[in-house]
């Protein structure tokens, strides 16, 4: 039997890792709930199971005989506890599975990182219940201020409010958010409510051994409305060269605070005016949004996403150094198409799009008959446009001109 890896998460975001685990010589074990999850057609192996069920997981990962398991993996999947749950069990390479639920859960960061009162961050609180909420940003907070459950992804439940009056529904949106709550109404569910960060956005990935760190990219965000923090797309960064490596500088000393000591991970982070940097989250996995699986390789020339693989199956460092090796320096982003909310009645000029100039793919997730919108978080968005550039200024512009081809038509019932 070849030696075979775990990858955990079936969906799009995951597809590059399953083809290039195939390229790397390993069998491959898929852990989703679908069953028709795009990833899995990859799949050696299927295990159907929720990501987020770590129990279930575990008993059906344990029954798991003669297939040589090397490492397990994710990238674009909010699993990282599950990620570590399962290196624990089969004492795979990864993290530790208290550093993993540090990640994951936005007040135990933030818990763990006020030991060292150096840390930029924005201050917090978290309340138990609407009543407790409202007091407590009554008494210590200004507007505006973010209100967000503990334990999700994709800005699911988070709001930005401006008003006393808009705190309720925010309340009800985080909770609504929270994983694995039965009940959005009670008082005994916390959510975090922060102070609002005003800069720019951006993310920082990077690959570890523990001792020594290296850079895979750097990423600018970008907003489709200040309430609701939905990404309208990414790009490569246009930092100057002195604030990108004051944010990698930066993200690296919060990886090491927080424990993060092996394998890739990125650390979305805050610049304010002046450049002063401040902390976001951290997360122990290569990013979501199309960023490792397209807008690195084709700004860069590197796999970042084969270097992760690498170590999660036991290389060392120095072995994934070529993997992750800029070969050229071009620009590339992604911008996303959003229709007016109401039902899918056409999709029309995907494949004119796909031959315009520097556009490279078009996701279009949504079908006809669909619901889309209200656009409140990322998860929302139905259609993505890749495109790629000499510069990342042109870039961007190649995709928002994909953006102003795309047409998807709705109707309101």
């Amino acid at each position: 039997m070849k030696d075979s890896i775990i990858i955990v998460g079936g969906g799009e975001l995951t597809k590059p890792a399953y083809r290039i685990a195939q390229e790397l010589g390993l069998y491959i074990i898929g852990i989703d709930q679908n069953y028709y999850a795009p990833a899995l057609e990859y799949a050696d192996l299927m295990v159907q199971a929720s990501t987020k069920d770590i129990k279930l997981v575990l008993t059906e990962v344990s029954k798991i005989q003669g297939w040589n398991i090397k490492g397990v993996f994710t990238c674009g999947a909010d699993v990282e506890v599950t990620v570590a749950a399962i290196a624990e069990l089969l004492h795979l390479p990864g993290i530790s599975l208290n550093v993993a639920h540090r990640c994951n859960n936005k007040h135990m960061m933030h818990k763990h990182l006020d030991k060292n009162r150096k840390t930029k961050k924005a201050k917090y609180a978290l309340p138990f219940g609407l009543v407790e909420l409202k007091k407590k940003i009554k008494s210590d907070f200004t507007f505006p201020c973010v209100i967000k459950p503990i334990n999700n992804c994709g800005s699911r439940g988070i709001t930005i409010i401006e008003s006393e009056s808009e705190i309720e529904d925010a309340y009800n949106s985080a909770v609504n958010a929270s994983i694995r709550v039965p009940n959005i109404n009670s008082d005994s569910i916390p959510v975090l409510v922060e102070e609002y960060l005003d800069g720019t956005k951006h993310t920082v990935e990077m690959i570890t051994d523990g001792k020594e760190w290296k850079l895979l990219s750097i990423i600018d965000t970008h907003y489709l409305s200040k309430k609701y923090p939905c990404e309208t797309g990414l790009n490569t960064t246009l930092l100057d060269e002195e604030l990108q490596e004051e944010g990698f500088n930066f993200s690296v000393d919060i990886a090491r605070q927080v424990g993060v000591c092996y394998g890739a991970h990125k650390v979305d982070v805050n610049i304010a005016e002046g450049g002063v940097i401040k902390l976001i989250e951290l997360t122990a996995r290569l990013s979501g949004g199309y960023h490792c699986q397209y807008v690195s390789p084709l700004a860069y020339g590197s796999n970042d996403i084969r270097a992760a693989l690498k170590m999660a199956i036991g290389y060392p460092l120095s072995d994934i150094l070529d993997d992750i090796k800029h070969r050229w320096n071009r620009g590339a982003a992604v911008r996303c198409v959003f229709p007016e909310p109401g039902y899918v009645s056409n999709i029309l000029n995907i494949k004119k799009v796909k031959k315009l100039e520097g556009v490279k793919e078009v996701f279009v997730t949504c079908k006809m008959g669909d619901k889309v919108g209200p656009y409140l978080n990322s998860a929302d968005r139905v259609c993505h446009i890749i495109a790629d550039g000499e510069t990342t200024e042109k870039a961007i512009k190649n995709a928002e001109c994909g953006v102003s081809k795309t047409i998807i038509e709705t109707r309101n019932n």
